[in-house]
C-alpha cells in the first residue's frame, strides 16, 4: 500500500507569503512624517541666525519689532532660500517660512511661523521664540500673527 503525501502546494505557500508581506507593510509605520519633521528642523536651524537681527531691532527700537525684511536688515524674502525653504518673510517681527523646494508637493507654499515672545512693557528683557502652534509661555506675549498652516504631523515636537 502506498501512503498519500499530504502537504501544501507551491501556489498555496506563495499566496500565504504574499498575504503576510502585505500585512507587514501595512503594520510598519511610515517614515514620511519623521523625515519631514527632520527637514523642518533643518529649515528652522537655517534661519536661526536671523533671530539676532530681529532681537537687535527690538532692543534698539524700545520694544518694537521690525515691520519687514528691510527694517530688520535682511535681504528680500525671495532671496533667502534653502533646501526646503522657498522664502523667509519678516512681518511685525514674525519670521514666516514659506516651504517648498525638496519637500513633498503637499507642503509646497505652506507657511511655518516663528514668533518672538517677550515680556510686555519691558524692552530690556530678552526675547524668546516659539514656532508653529506652540503655546505662548505664561506671563509673555507673542508678536505678530501665527500663519502656520502645516499639518501637525509634519511639525517638530517643539512647534506643536
Amino acid at each position: 500500500m502506498r501512503k498519500k503525501i499530504v502537504g501544501f502546494s507551491l501556489l498555496e505557500l506563495m499566496v500565504v507569503v504574499a498575504v503576510i508581506a502585505i500585512l507587514a507593510t501595512l503594520a510598519l509605520p511610515s517614515n514620511l512624517g519623521r523625515i519631514t519633521q527632520q527637514r523642518m528642523v533643518e529649515t528652522i536651524e537655517l534661519v536661526e541666525p536671523y533671530k539676532a537681527y530681529v532681537a537687535a531691532y527690538y532692543r534698539s527700537n524700545t520694544g518694537n519689532f521690525p515691520e519687514d525684511n528691510a527694517a530688520a536688515g535682511l535681504p528680500e524674502p525671495d532671496k533667502i532660500k534653502g533646501n526646503y525653504l522657498r522664502r523667509l518673510e519678516i512681518r511685525d517681527g514674525v519670521m514666516h517660512l514659506t516651504l517648498g523646494q525638496k519637500l513633498p508637493d503637499s507642503l509646497h507654499d505652506k507657511v511655518l511661523s516663528i514668533r518672538p515672545v517677550y515680556v510686555k512693557d519691558e524692552p530690556s528683557t530678552p526675547i524668546s521664540w516659539i514656532c508653529g502652534n506652540a503655546a505662548v509661555p505664561p506671563g509673555m506675549h507673542a508678536a505678530g500673527t501665527n500663519l502656520t498652516d502645516v499639518e501637525t504631523l509634519f511639525l517638530p515636537g517643539r512647534c506643536r
